[in-house]
């Protein structure tokens, strides 16, 4: 009784912590994710995102998406997708007489996951492979001179396409009679051009079971370095998950 006071009274903690946190993020992301049943072992799943930029003063991205989600065994799993992206770019200055405004570019992202969990008492340990190939296509947008009113014709960005590899580990500790479920993750970004370190997340948060098909997840999330995709900063993040 004493350890489940205890357990509960971290929890709240937790929560506490998450809510000081919230008050200075810098960023909103949420999502909601579906999964329905195939065969025994098989799912498959769809998910929706949306992400804002500092102090949520307007949209950053929205992405989509599809993909299968196949347990091996009691110990891995495999899960492979595609998700498009629709991300919006920050004013960029050039040099000191060229500006390139806000534009929004389209990504695509193909991945793959391999998954190693293990249960230990009421901890569940995990360790995760995932590996990511995005193509952003090359377009036309605006060139403004420095006043931000001039057109100066228009800037080409260039095809990109980057492989990257994450790596995470992940902890969770399932409270007895409650329907919270704390949890901590470290992953750490890796360019497999050289395998040069890009990023690294922090994140720690809670489920909420409301029932066998539906949770919420709530998290707070540090990113220590900025790349292509992301700032670095503080971020709140909410998730639905709906399983079928």
């Amino acid at each position: 009784m004493v350890n489940v006071i205890r357990l509960r009274y971290i929890l709240l903690m937790l929560a506490l912590c998450l809510a000081v946190n919230s008050a200075s993020a810098q960023r909103l992301w949420t999502s909601i994710e579906t999964k329905v049943g195939v065969t025994k072992g098989l799912d498959i799943y769809a998910e929706g995102e949306y992400r804002t930029y500092n102090n949520i003063s307007g949209t950053e991205r929205w992405a989509g998406s599809l993909g299968l989600d196949y347990k091996i065994s009691p110990y891995l799993k495999v899960i492979t997708g595609y998700t498009y992206i629709h991300q919006r770019t920050q004013t960029v200055m050039i040099d000191e007489n060229n500006i390139i405004p806000s534009y929004w570019q389209p990504r695509h992202r193909a991945i793959f996951a391999l998954t190693g969990s293990y249960e230990w008492q009421r901890f569940s340990f995990s360790l995760r492979e995932y590996y990511q190939y995005t193509y952003s296509k090359g377009q036309y947008v605006l060139k403004l001179g420095e006043d931000g009113s001039t057109l100066k014709g228009n800037e080409y960005i260039k095809t990109k396409r980057k492989h990257v590899l994450r790596s995470r580990a992940y902890i969770k500790y399932d409270i007895s009679k409650c329907k919270f479920l704390p949890f901590i993750s470290y992953e750490l970004f890796h360019t497999l051009s050289g395998f040069n370190f890009e990023q690294a997340r922090l994140t720690a948060g809670m489920s909420y079971i409301i029932n066998m098909q539906h949770s919420i997840d709530a998290f707070y999330r540090y990113i220590d370095h900025s790349d292509d995709d992301e700032s670095s900063g503080h971020i709140i993040g909410l998730g639905y998950r709906i399983k079928l």
